[in-house]
């Protein structure tokens, strides 16, 4: 199937780090490929990885950042977020627009300030031309229903869907190389997820189709619309896909947000959607005890557009959500 609803100006923002300038500090394979630059962090330390994935048949760039203090000499081990756009996470000199969502610094602060716990974070790299069809909730398409108007059309015929494929690599390649090489708390509970706008789609349809490996998600500007012409064909298969397949043991949990210009603007009434669901599956803003986290916060950041310096400005709450103490 090919697939990509994603208009120009969400295709251009998704964009893919400079390359050609980077070096390799782990490698599996002996193929030839294009390495991205390799990001500089102004707290904690990053390591570059190029993971050969079967599922995909190619290979894929990981950025791997461990906060001040990594490894802790009592043993400790630590969360982990699994991000997409890994090339855009840390470093602004070496993305296409300049910008980056300043993972190192808005993390290293909280965690220096003792709001959250230490935490490692693994970024997978995207690249511009597949994007879009590796991060698409493949088994969403299913329910789609009736006419889905010219633009979805269209979108359909521009990309390979690869969303199965890119959420199996995380799965079984990944995180397996991931937990033997770092100090890693492996389970689901300490497990999570992040991303923006397609990202955010893979990070909830990922934790729904590996619900034993993934124990939240964190959704910034969730790309629910699919085409921008006012169809809700995608927003509606997201829905009734997640109305199945949404975890609902009470154990995981779910952070949602979008801003409310560009294409933020166009999230809010299916984000809504989405919080009503998640509330009638248990998830709630509330603690069940004075242990507990909540397991759902939704937050609306009025002014912001579809940007890394808007995800930047807010993945403090995110962090809090997942790893606060």
């Amino acid at each position: 199937m090919k697939f990509g609803l994603i208009p120009a100006a969400l295709i251009l923002l998704s964009g893919t780090a400079g390359y050609g300038s980077g070096k390799s500090i782990v490698t599996d394979d002996n193929r030839n490929y294009d390495k991205p630059s390799l990001q500089e962090v102004t707290a904690g330390k990053i390591d570059r990885h190029y993971i050969y994935s079967p599922q995909m048949n190619e290979t894929i760039t990981v950025d791997v950042w461990t906060p001040e203090g990594y490894p802790s000499p009592d043993g400790h081990r630590y969360p982990v977020i699994y991000m997409h756009d890994g090339q855009n996470l840390f470093d602004s000199s070496t993305t296409w627009n300049h910008q980056s969502w300043e993972m190192d610094s808005v993390t290293g602060k909280l965690i220096a300030e003792g709001e959250i716990e230490p935490t490692v974070i693994v970024g997978v790299h995207s690249v511009a031309q597949t994007r879009k069809g590796d991060l698409m909730p493949e088994n969403a398409l299913a329910y789609l229903k009736g006419e889905s108007g010219p633009n979805l059309s269209a979108f359909l015929d521009t990309a390979s869907v690869r969303g199965n494929a890119y959420a199996a690599f995380i799965v079984e390649t990944l995180k397996p190389k991931m937990d033997a090489i770092f100090r890693l708390t492996a389970n689901a509970d300490s497990t999570f997820l992040m991303g923006s706008s397609m990202g955010g789609l893979m990070s909830v349809y990922a934790m729904s189709e590996y619900p034993e490996t993934f124990g939240a998600a964190a959704c910034l500007s969730t790309h629910w619309v699919g085409t921008v012409d006012g169809n809700t064909a995608f927003s509606d298969a997201m829905y009734d896909y997640l109305a199945e397949r949404l975890p609902r043991d009470g154990r995981h949990r779910l952070y949602l947000d979008h801003g409310t210009t560009s294409l933020d603007s166009l999230y809010g009434p299916a984000n809504e959607r989405i919080v009503k669901l998640a509330k009638s599956a248990g998830y709630t803003s509330t603690r069940s005890d004075s242990s507990a986290l909540p397991s759902l916060e939704n937050f609306v950041d009025t002014g912001a557009g579809h940007e890394e310096r808007y995800w930047a400005s807010r993945v403090s709450r995110p962090l809090r959500f997942l790893l606060g103490r």
